[in-house]
């Protein structure tokens, strides 16, 4: 297109004129006057610009000879006044555009020439931005690409990111890395990178990526130091390139990392710290990586000023661990600078810390020195703070007393003074002190002396004596530690003295909880130590005291072996314990010790209640509160004697040493190892090495237990194997009675793993285990009555596995034999799983032994069922236990404390429990039959409770279904024109409920009745009955009188699904109303229901929707739902609910026994109501119930739940209690007003939605309730209430409403309210800011108004308002989808029940063409498809629903899962059908633009799928869409051949855009969709082939997408299937279009990877249908002599693109003139591939493969022309460089059996060896190396096809070059390629095959005589089978 500008009129001019018109200034005038310009006239820089560009786009179509000289142009133009700066300025026009280097370079000397003022090149002519974005980027492209040296200067004098001079302090290696070539280099320009992201965030996005991802390859640092070095606002292109770089480089190591740190320090401190603090909150372990940063850029002083107070503490302390910080002297400043706000910083942290350290989380080297603590409790206590935080004070000081007993004598820090961290006394003091504890010991002074002196020095007033009370208190608790070295006698002594300091109260107090903790820990040693002695003979001196403190009884209580030693201490404990119970977590009702003294804080209480707690030598024991399963395993005598040896943990230099030897220890080494760790490993670092081997070794390393064990032989340490012997069994015994385990394979392998180490440890070295230790009968007895045999055989198998290797446990010893056949009994008689039977399986073959031989026992046959035994009197209550389903959350509760764990606790389908008290409810008949068979009556709940779980599933799920979708259609009609959402949300759960019910009771009575019958039957015959005697009359009338009972609890079921369900299905209806109301506060209606012609105006009035909603007649038809009579047997699974037998209420309801016959029971009959006691004891066990429940998981909001959570179903259970007491409203609100206050208190996710739901329910059920609890959380004056995530969780639950808060908070703000402000920012950041805004910031306007105001007064105060408001003017210029779909919410969901009813017009049986059509008039009229913003969002909406549909159901209806896509699929086809161009001009093309609309949105909406879903993503509602409209577009246009080309052109480039590279995830959907067979053949059959080209892209985009996988070797199976798709759809090419395949054969085998030769062979092997292809193997075939060897072949591929325009006119001189040219000697260079640009799909080569094969195939056709330059072959080619075929001789062979390539004409042209082209094909074999060679090569290769001129010229090329070859690797190079291609499976290309008989059969190539035919046995096994193979051919 022509410019027709004023400003082009001389470039038009010059262009007509040519480059001739700049010879001379004559010619230069003479074109001016031309084009209108004269002494007045003259032009104007932008004349002169579009001029110059002119020059350079015509400047790379012209020859050297015949170029535009600018030169003599500038010169005559020079004579006026010329801006030349202007000129390059002016270059931003339309159209222009620099296509090359070429024409970047002459825009430069253009200038350079024509400047007579000096001046440089103006690069700042090219910043900012073009409006002729395209030419700029143009300019850019080239100017990145330039040479540094080309613009030298001009670079050198722009703004630079960096220069060497701002690194003179670094270190040399980072001053090395900023190199002279690094400043130089072209990215070192701030102004061209903020070119570029300016135009990176505009339209032009993807022509500039191109430029910046070369950037990030070549010079990725200084890109991103001149991002962060440009102004703010950032675009989110920019914000997410700096984010991702600066992770990068904060945690990388190099030198390039130092160097992009050390500039951002000195740029942008800011981001620097931001980053620092980001790293540190994902990875709290990166602390030393980011001291480490600090130190090395001496920067920590500046980075500990951070805000951040939590960093700065932690880096201070870790700075202090290491010598680098003074921790008192920082901590005193910054209190100074920072006062209570820092104070309560510090003490934040340590609360966490020391509650960290006393749950023992984390690793001992990872505690918080005591030191460390000294310090900050020096530094708090030193300094003035609030009285709030003085409190906190006083709690986390007793909380270090606690940990760290030591820390007791530590004082204030004084200013200025030394801070030390033990209080000292006067040397008479210590000396009168020793003195007295001398006289103690030789017996001069009794104890009761002692105490009564001591006594008098605590009260006397004379500082002196006091100094001596405090010092021999003192002295004491320091020497505990020494205690176990004392001798009996001064150890019964100090026992006695330490008891009586408790007894007469001489410590309070501080020192009375170090003195208890003392005795707890002496106790808690093993029995007969010292300690164990000194801690009981303490205890019994303060015996007396110890009713004072009930929790630390129960402490005691827990100490087992303490019973058996001292049972009578034990009994005096149980004897003043209230109730003689304890709570067996350790809690208890009682106030602890210190309790009476100070309330203290929670983090104190946390930590006394984790200190006081047994410390475990490596893991805990299990929890007291769950008795364990498995109680045949003990742990407690493992470890006796040795109680002189001070357990302690190594410092962290010495584990790092004992860590390293353990790490590299080997067989080749381990004498080595054990010297060095002798050396290192001491007696009391033995617990802690024992532990780190069997937790981070033993347990999940198996394969080095050899060595482990080797190893520790080694270290011929008793006291050691007894340590790592009994950490095993600690182990073991926790994972073996987890829960975790039961349910997780890993916990279970780390459980078999443990196996093998103790058996190999004990067995495997012929020790025994024992039995007192280990019972492995009992064990495997417990297993299976608890139903954890999944966790016992595997477990035992390992442990036994081990006695093939010990000569003592070999079979036949006894202990092992009676094990294995309790086993085998298990294995025939237990039902066991697969996998298990397996286990004992591999066990025998391990011991060699024969399973079938091994006689079984019959302990588990002839044994009646534990539970029947142990507990006769519980049997109801255990199996009310053995529940059926989940749907009462108590179901787990149990019934007594005192009941030990059933079977029912160990259901294996815990999910399915449903009534907790069904089997009280079971009747036997006849009863005699039952009782005098008790043990039949468990198999009666056994089948009951498994007929119902096989039939619930499918007859809950078909009958909520129906239920559902009936419900749905019949309330959305019925509440068409109902505002209140409530009304019919209940209407909606009565009428589901019912219907769901009713369904399910009578689909699921016959096949239960059957199933129970069948199932009693089978247990009786397992239980020794037979055929004979089966009581059948027994079990029909047992069956009979439980089957309504067995319905109820499936009926039950439905009903509790269905609530969910139609929740589900409604909720858009009821956000509409809910918003309509808070938005416009207008009755409510929904238009599209209301003119729906299904519910005409003409109903009875009675009948007809009103616009105030249903009436109460109306209503009454859902209202009697709830009053219809069910079954009476349904009362006792409903019964449940209402207060009758749940273990909630079991207190409450004490006495309310319910019968087992309920015949008599009515379902009408209306429960008791509850007094106000009754009802808060219920509401606390619920509470109480909830709050464990979320304990399991804090963090995971209520919407993440499953529907029948337990959680959700004990938050249902709140709303009924209010409605069953004497005053509903008064208890709501007693009970809203209570949750409120828990509301405010929790600090979890789950918890605060649980209490917002309750609270909506509780205002939900009462007006009252909810106009109070309003006003409160609105406007009541407490400052509990500015707790942000409490707001926002209120707010999203729709309790607050955003208008009424809106205006209370600016009402505060201006009153001036302390800490609104701030509560204010927090909450609108958090509710407009976040990623998941809950509001607008119109919602906050007032707020925003107030704040506004505030910023005018100015300071550091409002400086949180105002980047506030900045931000939120961001986000308001950013796209505002979030807030669009707010308000198109309702406008959706119009849209989708449009595409509803469509649905349901589709399916109707009797639907036409005619109802289609009269559908598409209504929804035109009701304006959908009228403007474009409406027509695209429904058209998205339903294809959302469709897919959404199609996952919804594809599991359980997969027909119904597709309804929605084919009705999405036949709505298109309709649209498009009707559709028409608007102007009357071409209805087939506007058909066509339409459907490509519509497939555009499709595509928007699988992208967002796609990004969205991710690993999740789901492509087979996308391929069903697609192929369905295919199919239908076929049928419907392919009789109109011009339009249906259209459309599939259409497709196409739909096809195109989600190729694999882009959407890996729609991969298989994609292969399918283009060889679907209404899409391939059809666009490969159009006519002319016009579709070739555009199927050719969607091949090329398959392969590319392979390259990857192909390259890689072996292939998975998802690949593999992938692959072998492609090859199908090859083979029909070759088969249906070889034409396709070899016309464009070039272009597929660019990129296919030399790898895939099968798949290369399957292109090159296709020839033309009408060619008849002649035997390669008959003899004497003269190949010259085929009439088509003479004829060129087609090629539609542009085999010249590939070649650069100066390698391509290089090429043209030398083949044209044959004269030497530089480019021959530097082809290996050339044909390289830049390693900056080299990707994934390079297939991994150095070399650019592509310009190899195009300058091949360049060559040769060229070849051929100068070879017959008579005979220009006409090839076909998008180039047209082919020519005649090539006759070329050779010598038959002389057998006379070759196939020969011999020239039948005695008139031959030019030798071949003596043309140009044969002399590149020489040199690039020549000069490149081994891979370079191979890949020319085959090259060559892939020419070789069908009987055609190429063919035959290539095969003659390469011959010659095997002939003429000096080397002999060139030989066998040749050889390689031929014969790769002819060992793979068939088919194989005729002129290979032609090529190769000719090559090995001809006797002028000696073939056979190379070595390298022979160098190898294999190697001539191939080549004698090849040559056989020719010669039976031949």
């Amino acid at each position: 297109m022509e410019d027709n500008s004023e400003s082009a009129v001389l470039a038009k001019a010059m262009r007509e004129a040519g480059p001739s018109c700049c010879k001379s200034q004559a010619s230069v005038n003479d074109v001016l006057r031309q084009a209108g310009f004269d002494n007045s006239n003259t032009p104007t820089e932008q004349d002169i610009a579009r001029a110059l560009g002119m020059m350079v786009s015509r400047q790379t179509k012209s020859n050297s000879e015949n170029s535009w000289d600018f030169k003599v142009f500038a010169t005559a133009l020079n004579k006026n006044s010329v801006d030349w700066v202007k000129v390059v300025k002016a270059l931003d026009y339309p159209r222009f555009k620099v296509a090359d280097a070429s024409g970047f370079e002459f825009i430069i000397n253009a200038f350079r020439s024509a400047e007579k003022n000096g001046r440089l090149f103006p690069l700042e002519a090219l910043w900012g931005q073009w409006s002729n974005a395209e030419g700029q980027i143009s300019l850019l492209r080239e100017l990145v690409a330039a040479p540094v040296k080309l613009l030298e200067q001009e670079w050198a004098s722009s703004p630079r990111i960096f220069t060497r001079e701002q690194f003179a302090q670094s270190s040399p290696e980072v001053l090395a890395h900023a190199s002279v070539e690094l400043e130089t280099s072209v990215w070192n320009c701030i102004p061209l990178v903020e070119t570029l992201m300016m135009l990176a965030d505009n339209e032009v996005h993807d022509d500039v990526k191109p430029i910046l991802d070369s950037g990030l390859k070549s010079n990725t640092e200084l890109l991103f130091l001149g991002l962060v070095q440009l102004k703010t606002p950032w675009s989110s292109l920019h914000q997410d390139l700096v984010s991702k770089l600066l992770h990068v480089y904060l945690t990388g190591v190099g030198i390039i990392p130092q160097f992009v740190q050390t500039r951002l320090w000195q740029v942008n401190q800011g981001l620097f710290v931001s980053g620092l603090l980001d790293l540190y909150d994902h990875d709290r372990s990166s602390l030393a990586k980011i001291l480490k940063i600090t130190e090395d850029l001496n920067i920590l002083n500046k980075v500990l000023e951070v805000k951040s107070f939590v960093f700065a503490i932690d880096l201070a302390v870790l700075a202090h661990s290491r010598n680098m910080l003074a921790l008192d002297i920082w901590l005193q400043n910054r209190i100074v600078a920072g006062q209570d706000i820092f104070v309560r910083a510090c003490l934040d942290y340590l609360s966490e810390r020391l509650v960290n350290d006393a749950r023992q989380n984390a690793p001992a080297n990872k505690e918080l020195p005591a030191e460390t603590i000294a310090v900050f409790l020096q530094v708090l206590l030193g300094s003035s703070t609030s009285p709030e935080n003085s409190g906190i004070l006083k709690s986390v000081h007793n909380a270090c007393l606690q940990l760290h007993p030591q820390l007791a004598n530590v004082a204030p820090a004084t200013e200025g003074g030394a801070i030390g961290t033990e209080t000292s006394f006067s040397a008479d003091v210590e000396e009168t002190t020793n003195d007295y504890y001398k006289r103690i010991y030789r017996g001069d002074i009794s104890i009761p002396e002692i105490v009564a002196l001591l006594q008098q020095f605590k009260s006397s007033s004379d500082a002196r004596e006091q100094d001596i009370y405090a010092c021999m208190i003192h002295n004491l608790f320091d020497e505990y530690r020494f205690f176990s070295t004392y001798r009996e006698k001064e150890l019964s002594i100090t026992s006695d003295l330490f008891g009586a300091l408790i007894q007469h109260q001489l410590v309070s107090y501080i020192p009375l909880g170090i003195a208890l903790r003392y005795v707890l820990d002496a106790l808690r040693n093993p029995p007969g130590t010292k300690m164990f002695n000194f801690g009981a003979q303490a205890l019994s001196r303060f015996q007396s005291r110890l009713q004072e403190w009930p929790t630390y009884c129960s402490h005691l209580l827990q100490i087992n072996h303490l019973q058996q030693v001292h049972p009578e201490i034990v009994r005096y404990i149980q004897s003043i314990t209230p109730g003689g119970v304890v709570a067996q977590d350790g809690s208890s009702q009682s106030t602890d010790l210190t309790s009476s003294v100070l309330p203290l804080q929670s983090v104190t209480q946390e930590v006394q209640r984790h200190m006081a707690q047994p410390a475990p030598s490596s893991a805990a024991s299990p929890q007291a509160s769950a008795p364990p399963v498995f109680t045949s395993l003990n742990v407690e005598t493992l470890l006796t004697g040795r109680d002189d040896v001070d357990y302690e943990t190594p410092n962290e230099q010495t584990q790092d040493k004992i860590l390293f030897i353990v790490n590299n220890v080997s067989q080749t080494n381990i004498d080595i190892k054990l010297a060095e760790m002798r050396e290192l490993l001491r007696e009391s670092a033995y617990r802690w090495f024992s532990n780190y081997i069997v937790v981070k070794r033993a347990s999940i390393e198996p394969n080095y237990h050899v060595l482990y064990l080797q190893f520790l032989d080694g270290l011929q340490s008793p006291l050691l194997y007894r340590h790592i012997l009994h950490e095993t069994f600690a182990n073991i015994k926790i994972l073996i009675n987890s829960e975790k385990t039961v349910q997780s394979s890993s916990d279970r392998t780390l459980l078999k793993n443990l196996g093998s180490w103790l058996g190999g440890m004990t067995l495997a070295r012929n020790k025994p285990i024992k039995h007192k230790n280990l019972a492995f009968k009992e064990l495997l007895i417990e297993g299976y009555d608890s139903n954890r045999l999944i966790v016992a055989i595997p477990f035992v198998c390992k442990v036994l596995e081990q006695c093939n290797k010990s000569k003592v446990f070999k079979p036949p010893n006894p202990w092992l034999m009676a094990i294995m056949r309790l086993l085998v009994e298990l294995y025939q008689f237990a039902d066991l799983k697969l996998h298990l039977k397996f286990e004992i399986e591999v066990l025998c073959n391990s011991l060699a032994l024969d399973l079938k031989e091994i006689e079984p026992t019959s302990i588990l046959k002839d044994r009646p069922p534990q539970e029947l035994v142990a507990h006769p009197a519980t049997l109801t209550q255990d199996f009310e236990r053995l529940s059926m389903g989940g749907y009462a959350p108590s179901a787990r509760m149990p019934v007594q404390a005192a009941v030990p764990s059933t079977i029912a606790a160990t259901q294996p389908d815990a999910a399915m429990e449903m009534v907790p008290n069904l089997a009280a409810f079971v009747t036997f008949n006849p009863p005699a039959f039952f009782n005098e068979r008790p043990a039949l009556k468990r198999l009666v709940h056994i089948a009951i409770d498994r007929a119902v779980r096989e039939i619930v599933a499918p007859v809950v799920d078909r009958s909520v279904t129906i239920a559902g979708i009936s419900t749905r259609e019949m309330i959305i009609k019925d509440f068409a024109m109902e505002p209140n959402e409530e009304k019919m949300r209940k209407a909606a759960h009565l009428m589901v409920q019912n219907l769901a019910g009713s369904l399910a009771l009578v689909t699921c009575k016959e096949p239960l009745r059957v199933s129970m019958a069948n199932i009693i039957r089978t247990l009786f015959l397992q239980n020794g009955f037979t055929d004979q005697n089966m009581p059948e009359q027994s079990i029909l009338m047992t069956v009979n009188d439980n089957l309504d009972l067995a319905c109820s609890v499936i009926e039950k079921a439905a009903m509790e699904k269905a609530i969910p369900e139609i929740e589900e299905s409604l909720t858009n209806a009821f956000n509409a109303r809910k918003k309509h109301r808070e938005r416009t506060g207008q009755p409510y209606y929904d238009m599209a229901t209301y003119q729906s012609s299904r519910y005409p105006a003409s109903l009875p009035d009675a009948l007809r929707i009103k616009p105030t909603g249903l009436s109460p007649q109306q209503l009454r038809v859902y209202e009697d739902f709830a009053r219809l009579p069910r079954h009476a047997a349904m009362v006792p699974v409903f019964e449940a609910e209402r207060g009758v037998r749940t273990p909630l209420n079991t207190k409450a309801d004490a006495g309310q026994a319910y019968p087992f016959h309920t015949n008599d029971v009515t379902y009408n009959q209306a429960p008791i109501p509850l007094s106000a006691h009754q009802a808060l004891e219920k509401f606390a066990q619920i509470i109480s119930e909830l709050d464990k429940l979320i304990s399991l998981s804090p963090s995971m909001p209520l919407a993440a739940l499953p529907p029948n959570h337990e959680v959700k179903m004990l938050a249902r259970l709140v709303p009924l209690i209010p409605a069953q007491s004497f005053s509903p409203d008064e208890m709501a609100l007693t009970f809203s007003q209570k949750i409120v206050q828990l509301l405010y208190k929790t600090d979890q996710v789950l918890s605060r939605d649980v209490y917002a739901v309750l609270l909506e329910q509780l205002c939900a059920l009462s007006s009252k309730v909810a106009k109070e609890v309003t006003e409160w959380l609105i406007y009541a004056d407490d400052d509990r209430k500015f707790n942000v995530p409490v707001t926002v969780t209120l707010i999203k639950a729709g309790l607050v409403s955003l208008v009424d808060q809106d205006i209370q908070l600016a009402r505060l703000i201006e009153i001036g309210r302390p800490g609104v402000v701030e509560y204010t920012i927090k909450l609108i950041r958090e509710c407009v800011l976040s990623e998941q805004p809950c509001a607008s910031r119109n919602e906050f306007i007032n707020s925003l108004n107030v704040l506004n105001r505030l910023t005018q007064r100015g300071g550091k105060a409002v400086e949180p308002i105002v980047l506030l408001i900045e931000d939120i003017r961001r986000r308001a210029q950013a796209p505002r989808e979030a807030a669009k779909d707010v308000d198109n919410s309702v406008l959706r969901e119009q849209l989708a029940f449009i595409f509803a009813e469509w649905i349901r017009v589709y399916q109707l049986p009797t639907s036409n063409d005619k109802d289609y059509g009269a559908f598409i008039n209504s929804i035109q009229q009701q304006g959908v498809l009228k403007g474009e913003e409406i027509s695209s969002l429904f058209f998205r909406v339903c294809t959302e629903m469709s897919v959404e549909s199609y996952i919804k159901y594809k599991v359980t209806n997969t027909t119904a899962a597709y309804q929605g896509v084919d009705a999405f699929v036949k709505l298109i086809v309709t649209l498009v059908k009707h559709y028409s161009d608007p102007q009357g001009v071409n209805h087939s093309g506007a058909k066509v633009r339409y459907l490509t609309t519509l497939l555009s949105i499709i595509v928007l909406v699988l992208a967002q799928a796609h990004e969205q879903r991710r690993g999740q993503f789901n492509q087979k509602p996308f391929l069903r869409l697609f192929s369905g409209l295919l199919t239908e577009m076929m049928m419907s246009y392919e009789s109109s051949p011009g339009m249906y080309f259209q459309i599939l052109t259409a497709f196409s480039n739909t096809f195109h855009t989600l190729q694999p590279l882009v959407f890996p995830g729609f991969t298989y959907g994609w292969l399918s969709l283009i060889s679907h067979r209404a899409f391939m053949p059809k666009l490969l059959l159009a006519e002319s082939g016009k579709g070739w080209a555009s199927f050719q892209k969607l091949l090329v985009c398959l392969f590319r997408f392979l390259i990857p996988f192909l390259v890689g070797g072996e292939m998975r199976d998802t690949t593999r299937a992938l692959y072998r798709g492609t090859l199908r759809v090859l083979l029909v090419l070759l088969h249906d279009f070889p034409e396709f395949l070899c016309d464009y054969h070039f272009s597929f085998c660019d990129v296919i990877p030399h790898s895939c030769i099968q798949l290369r062979n399957l292109i090159l092997s296709a020839f033309p249908r009408n060619m008849r292809l002649p035997d390669p193997f008959t003899p004497n075939l003269k190949v010259d002599m085929l009439p088509e060897i003479h004829l060129p072949p087609r090629v539609l591929s542009d085999y010249t693109t590939s070649l650069t325009i100066s390698l391509k006119k290089d090429v043209d001189t030398y083949l044209r003139t044959r004269e030497h040219a530089p480019f021959l000697d530097n082809l290996r260079e050339i044909l390289a591939i830049d390693p900056n640009n080299q990707d994934l799909y390079s297939g991994g080569s150095k070399y650019n493969v592509p310009m190899i094969n195009s300058l091949v195939l360049y060559v040769g056709v060229n070849g051929i022309a100068q070879l017959h330059p008579s005979k220009l072959e006409d090839s076909g080619s998008v180039n047209n460089n082919g020519d005649d075929s090539t006759k070329a001789a050779s010598s038959p062979s002389q057998d006379g059996t070759s196939t020969s390539l011999t020239s039948s004409s005695s008139s031959s042209p030019p030798p071949m060896a003596q043309t140009a082209s044969m002399d590149i094909f020489q040199k690039l074999l020549t000069e490149l190396d081994s891979e370079g060679r191979y890949l020319f090569l085959s090259a060559i290769a892939n020419q070789l096809r069908y009987p055609n001129s190429h063919t035959y010229y290539f095969s003659q090329v390469l011959l010659y070059l095997f002939e003429e070859a000096t080397q002999e690797t060139i030989k066998e190079r040749i050889t390689r390629v031929l014969l790769e291609r002819l060992i793979v499976n068939r088919p194989h290309p005729w002129g290979l095959l032609i090529t190769f008989i000719e090559l090995i059969k001809n006797p002028r190539y000696a073939f056979w005589d190379h070595a390298f035919t022979r160098i190898d046995p294999d190697i001539e096994k191939l080549f004698d089978s090849v040559s056989r193979s020719v010669k039976r051919s031949i």
